[in-house]
């Protein structure tokens, strides 16, 4: 990695997430920027930034993961709040606006966006990321659990006594939420429209991780780092389409 890494990621596409976003912010080669993250869950991604020197306000719904923030991360220059996006006011202009798995939860994920051009600075950048919404991970993962936690008990039931058993507690290291099915499903052609919808542009897209967190591999690439950055340099030889998120960065249309 570019950077030391202060937070409490240790997984490989939490890592690459994390490299990104910070490329991304460094690229504007000034300091200390003013930075905003919506959904920013437990605060891993405010603090890291607080850190390379930057203003930072954090802000989710779920109190439990602001709690969190607060008590796990304490830096002068990083403030967490509980509060939409909506409700912030038009005086506060940001240089950087992230917005890190955070869409997939939402039923209108646009007015979300329609805020975020609101809020950013003529000359800034959004870092949006989000699942693949036919990447291999929605498909084979999340809509079939999904769809099984809505239509039958007791197979859903027997799932969780499953994922128990192998160690899988239903909790990220992201967000402290316990509430974090995903309502939408993007494909890139659609994160292109919705954006550009709501005066944005897309200006980089990078692919995340593919496999490694598909069932049976995630069974063994749980357990080794290295095999989880080799599935994320093999998301950055395929096309991006096959990925199973993507990451990227947009500027005002």
């Amino acid at each position: 990695m570019k950077f030391t890494n202060i937070t409490e990621y240790r997984q490989a596409e939490d890592l690459k997430r994390l490299g990104y976003i910070l490329d991304k912010v460094a690229a504007i080669n000034r300091k200390p920027l003013n930075i905003l993250e919506i959904g920013c869950g437990n605060g891993n991604i405010c603090y890291q930034l607080a850190h390379e020197g930057h203003i930072v306000k954090g802000i989710d719904l779920d109190e439990n993961s602001i709690n969190y923030g607060k008590s796990h991360f304490k830096h002068e220059n990083l403030l967490f709040d509980v509060k939409p996006a909506e409700e912030l006011v038009n005086g506060n202009v940001y240089d950087v606006v992230i917005c890190s798995e955070v869409l997939e939860h939402l039923y209108d994920p646009a007015s979300v966006l329609q805020t975020i051009t609101r809020l950013l600075a003529d000359n800034g950048i959004v870092i949006i990321t989000t699942p693949n919404g036919v990447g291999p991970r929605e498909l084979f993962i999340t809509r079939p659990v999904q769809w099984i936690k809505h239509n039958s008990r007791i197979l859903y039931a027997i799932l969780r006594l499953v994922k128990k058993m192998m160690g899988y507690t239903g909790q990220t290291i992201q967000s402290s939420s316990y509430s974090l099915e995903h309502v939408q499903f993007f494909k890139l052609k659609d994160l292109k429209k919705m954006a550009l919808d709501c005066g944005l542009q897309i200006v980089c897209m990078k692919p995340a991780c593919f496999l490694e967190k598909v069932f049976p591999f995630s069974l063994i690439t749980r357990f080794s780092t290295s095999l989880q950055w080799l599935d994320c340099k093999i998301a950055d030889l395929l096309p991006i389409t096959l990925s199973s998120g993507f990451m990227l960065t947009l500027k005002k249309a």
